[in-house]
Formats: structure tokens, C-alpha cells, sequence
């Protein structure tokens, strides 16, 4: 690459405390007194940034009953990615799957459903059925698949997870934690198949002999919560009563989970005063929009210009209490033809009011630029004479 050319322009000033997304924050506000939450264990955190913003014993392991199932559908999700199932194959149920005790699908032994339909009963009604079911599908025994699952706890580098079955049906050497599980529960938030589901309050599940199962979501912030995406619910007698929850207002997405409260009232009512908290004190402002060109920039071995943009956008995760700015600048590279469009052509710097350097940015060339050929040279020579 040749050497640099820098132009510090386009400077911006916003009124904002800087956390950029590539940068883990430390912890905005709060402790485990602030929100007064009885739950055991409780973390809220905001999606973009990865900042905590209210925590307690969010490390501690726990059991953690159904939330379980995240780790589940992560396994099941990703096959589907990979090409190792697909969404409309059959999957015939065991006697064991049709089987298992707890919150259940009702499905039949020896019948087929598809994928698709399983995973809706395990991400409205965490059906238990529904997900050895799929386990065995996939991995050919439940034991395969939950080895699956603690490959995916340690390829995230979860410290304090194992699991000893698919379900969270209470087991020995079962556990996770609230950190840990809002780690697992980002690798299927933005899956288009776990979206189409989550939101969903009731349905009818119809089974391939026609009879039909009512559905209703386990998570009844769905019905109630402004901005709220989906989640996983759990309980057992050791567990008590768990949440993993998200919600969206505006630009600002937020993550919450509580393990461990008293009642199910009480896991809804205080997952509802996290985010209530996180929404009405931060907000995630997006500050550089790739959709946006910074710059135009000439072209050596070229007639033309190229406009010159962001690679991506950045999201800036701040206290609305706080009153900082921040200034942006560009470093463009000498640009000779020919060019790709989206060809990484220099740098763009977001630096907080120390002008500390808080983000990075590659800028790309826009368009193509094709090198000039024996008649722009020629016909430039003519109009210089």
C-alpha cells in the first residue's frame, strides 16, 4: 500500500459519552442494590456494545431449567445453516422424545413432523418432546447432541456452563450462568427461523393425525412489553423462575436475563423494570452511517472520482445523562486505478474528547474504477492542446 495521504476532515461533534461496538465497555451504571431485584442472579446489557449495564452475581453457576433450550436451538439452527438438515425433513418420533416429562408438544410416537414445526413448539411452548426429538434427529442420541451443546459453550468461551441434557430437565452437572447464557442466546436472536417464532402469543399446532395442540408462548412479555423480540423462559423446582429476554426501541437493543426469582411474577415484573431502566437511560446513537459517503476522492491513472464510504456503521452506546462529544476524522489513501468497489481505500477515526482514538473504520471505494485505456490519453493530450 502506498503511503498515506491524511485528510482529517469531516469533523462531527455530537453530544455523547463514547463505548464504541468493537470495544467491551465497563459497566455503565448500577450494581446489584440500584434496581433492588430479588432474583439471584441478573444481568441487563446493551446488544451492540456488549456493555453491562445493571448486574448481579451474573458469573454465579446456576441451574438454569428451559433456558436450556437456547443452546438447543443454537445446535438445531445451525445444522440447518450448514446443510446438515433442512427445514421441511421429516423427523420421526422415538418413543423416549414422545416420552419425556415436562412442558410438552404431545407429540406421537412413531409419527413424522417436520423440522420446522418442532422448533415452533420448542421456541413458543419450550416443548421437551419436540426438542429430544430434533436431538436425536440430529446427532442420532440425545448424548451426541449435549455433547454438541458443550462444544458451542467452549468454542464462545463460556466459563461457567455445562450441560448434561437438551431440555434443563433437572440433572446433576447442569449449569450456566447469566453472562454466560446472554452469550448463547445472541447466536440465535437474529435467525430468521427462531424470529419467525418468538414473537408468536398462541397458535394451533396441528399433528399429522389431524388433532391439534393449543400453543402458548411461556414468555408473556411478547404480549405486553413495548420493543420486546423474544426469549426463553424456565423453571424448575432448583431453578426457580428464569427469563432470557431482548427488546428493541429504536437503535437501542437491549439483552436481559434473570435466573433464580421467587415466582413468575416476579421474573416478568423484573426483567420489565431492567429494561424500563436500560431504556430510559441509554441509548445506542449511530454515529458513522455506511449508507453515507465521507468523501470524493481522485483517482491516479484515472479520469474519474470515486465516492468513498464507510465499511460499516458505528453504534455509540451512551448515558443520556452524560454531555460529551466526539470528532470523527479520515485517512485516504493515494488511490491509482483501477478499483473494485468495495476496496478498503483508507481509514475513518472516531476520537472522544481526549482525542483517543475509540473506534476504526475501513473506508471502501464506492463504485469501480477502470484504469485509462490509449484513448483517454490521448483524447486528455488533445484537450490540454
Amino acid at each position: 500500500m502506498k503511503k498515506p495521504i491524511i485528510f482529517l476532515c469531516l469533523i462531527f461533534l455530537f453530544s455523547l459519552f463514547i463505548c464504541p461496538v468493537s470495544i467491551n465497555c465497563n459497566q455503565a451504571s448500577a450494581t446489584g442494590e440500584d434496581l433492588k431485584l430479588t432474583a439471584k442472579s441478573a444481568l441487563l446489557l446493551d446488544y451492540a456494545s456488549d456493555t453491562v449495564i445493571y448486574e448481579k452475581n451474573a458469573n454465579d453457576r446456576l441451574p438454569i431449567a428451559s433456558m436450556t433450550k437456547l443452546a438447543s436451538l443454537s445446535i438445531i439452527l445451525d445444522a440447518i445453516d450448514k446443510g446438515a438438515i433442512k427445514e421441511n425433513d421429516m423427523v420421526t418420533v422415538s418413543e423416549t422424545a414422545a416420552g419425556v416429562g415436562g412442558s410438552s408438544a404431545f407429540l406421537d410416537a412413531g409419527s413424522s413432523y417436520k423440522v420446522t414445526d418442532l422448533i415452533k413448539t420448542v421456541v413458543i411452548a419450550s416443548a421437551n418432546d419436540s426438542c429430544v426429538a430434533l436431538a436425536e434427529h440430529i446427532a442420532g442420541s440425545e448424548e451426541v447432541f449435549v455433547s454438541k451443546m458443550n462444544k458451542l459453550a467452549d468454542s464462545l468461551g463460556l466459563q461457567n456452563t455445562h450441560f448434561s441434557n437438551s431440555t434443563g430437565l433437572p440433572c446433576e452437572n447442569h449449569y450456566s450462568s447469566a453472562f454466560d447464557i446472554s452469550k448463547i442466546y445472541r447466536t440465535i436472536c437474529n435467525n430468521p427461523i427462531y424470529k419467525k417464532y418468538s414473537k408468536i402469543w398462541m397458535e394451533d399446532f396441528i399433528h399429522p393425525s389431524g388433532r391439534k395442540t393449543g400453543l402458548v408462548n411461556t414468555n408473556r412479555l411478547v404480549k405486553t412489553f413495548d420493543g420486546i423480540e423474544g426469549g426463553k423462559t424456565g423453571y424448575t423446582d432448583a431453578s426457580k423462575f428464569c427469563l432470557t429476554a431482548s427488546a428493541t426501541r429504536g437503535t437501542t437493543r437491549l439483552i436481559g436475563v434473570v435466573i433464580g426469582a421467587n415466582d413468575s411474577k416476579t421474573r416478568f415484573s423484573e426483567m420489565t423494570t431492567m429494561l424500563n431502566y436500560g431504556f430510559s437511560n441509554f441509548e445506542s446513537k449511530l454515529v458513522v452511517n455506511s449508507e453515507l459517503p465521507v468523501t470524493i476522492s481522485d483517482v491516479g491513472k484515472s479520469n474519474s472520482q470515486v465516492e468513498i464510504y464507510p465499511e460499516r456503521n458505528s453504534q455509540i452506546f451512551v448515558n443520556k445523562s452524560d454531555e460529551n462529544s466526539f470528532s470523527t476524522g479520515i485517512e485516504v489513501y493515494k488511490l491509482t486505478a483501477p478499483l473494485k468497489k468495495g476496496d478498503i481505500v483508507g481509514k475513518m477515526f472516531v476520537f472522544d474528547k481526549n482525542n483517543m482514538v475509540v473506534d476504526e473504520i475501513n473506508l471502501v471505494a464506492g463504485s469501480d474504477i477502470q484504469k485509462e485505456n490509449l484513448k483517454d490519453i490521448l483524447n486528455k493530450l488533445i484537450n490540454v492542446w
